[in-house]
């Protein structure tokens, strides 16, 4: 008789999961905690599996689990129905094409993962290294203050911490976690280009970066600028991207209106009407080997693809008005 045909029982050691785990790595600790011989033993009670089961699948890969399986999964673990679905993400894909009259599991390539917080596993059971996922949501401990994605240190910049925050409470208001994190992006690759270049044509916000950069432990030069030296005002910008009055805004007025969004995009990141000008030119002057050269500012691009995208709806609003301005205008869920 296989170990998944036996009957399931609770284990004598409880572990708690960490959120963003993988399955996998939560029923290794889980079995480690319990002295089994090997991992792979209670890996393999959960349900008949679709390959052979090795320990080293613990740094690339997770499973699937159809609901006998997860049931098995909740038994063993004592934990009530739904719960661990709260926690590790991979039991939020349900183990399609596989057969339902039995506990059977699928393995499956697992991507974007990376270690938790040491100082947070140090004093969990299990002996075990555990695996999490890279969540939308940025990989942070706020209660020992490091990015974990590099192990940095934030002692000393809570102006990180402080955005983190932002962006949490601008996932809640959302609730769009894949469209959130493409704003965040978007709004990041627009930073990093203005800070290629800030010692020339942002001195203000070039200061701000080079100080936070004496700061940070690691490699976060403004020449290739990390996700961390700018992410307080990638996320700054990004709460403007996802404020569907601003994004209308955008879309709709004429192009001499647009003044208001940055005098707005400024004002969020504490800088001066001459950077709200800034913002309004189409390139960026850059030095070069034996002169000067010209960019594209990216965030000119990023409102030429966006006015573009509603441009159909934008000329039928202002024939129909007549261009009267004071006319309200298309309804807002259309500019997500």
């Amino acid at each position: 008789m296989k170990t998944w045909q036996q009957t399931a029982q609770q284990l004598p050691v409880q572990v708690r999961p960490i959120r963003g785990e993988t399955t996998i790595s939560y029923v290794f600790r889980l079995a480690d905690a319990n002295d089994l011989a090997r991992p792979t033993i209670l890996l393999g009670a959960l349900g008949r599996p679709t390959r052979g089961l090795t320990q080293f699948l613990i740094d690339d890969y997770d499973v699937r689990l159809n609901s006998l399986a997860l049931q098995r999964l909740e038994t063993f673990t004592g934990t009530p129905p739904g719960r661990l679905r709260s926690v590790l993400p991979g039991l939020h894909h349900p183990g399609d094409a596989l057969p339902e009259e039995i506990p059977a599991m699928r393995v499956v390539k697992a991507y974007n993962l990376h270690d938790p917080c040491d100082h947070c596993t140090a004093r969990l059971p299990g002996r075990r290294a555990a695996k999490v996922y890279t969540l939308y949501f940025p990989v942070l401990c706020r209660k020992h203050r490091r990015w974990l994605a590099t192990k940095t240190d934030l002692t000393h910049t809570p102006e990180i911490i402080t955005a983190h925050r932002r962006h949490g409470r601008l996932l809640a208001a959302t609730g769009d976690r894949e469209w959130t994190y493409q704003q965040l992006h978007v709004a990041n690759w627009i930073v990093s280009g203005w800070a290629r270049s800030s010692h020339r044509t942002i001195p203000r916000l070039h200061e701000l970066w080079q100080t936070r950069d004496n700061l940070l432990t690691g490699r976060h030069n403004l020449f290739n600028p990390s996700n961390l030296l700018i992410y307080p005002e990638a996320v700054a910008l990004a709460e403007i991207f996802c404020d569907l009055e601003w994004r209308r805004h955008v879309a709709m007025v004429r192009e001499r209106q647009m003044t208001n969004f940055y005098k707005r995009i400024a004002a969020r990141l504490n800088q001066s009407g001459d950077f709200a000008d800034w913002l309004s030119r189409p390139s960026m002057r850059l030095r070069r080997r034996g002169g000067f050269d010209w960019m594209a500012n990216p965030l000119q691009q990023w409102i030429s693809q966006l006015r573009h995208t509603h441009q159909k709806i934008r000329t039928e609003f202002y024939e129909r008005h007549n261009g009267f301005s004071q006319t309200p205008f298309p309804e807002t869920r259309h500019f997500k």
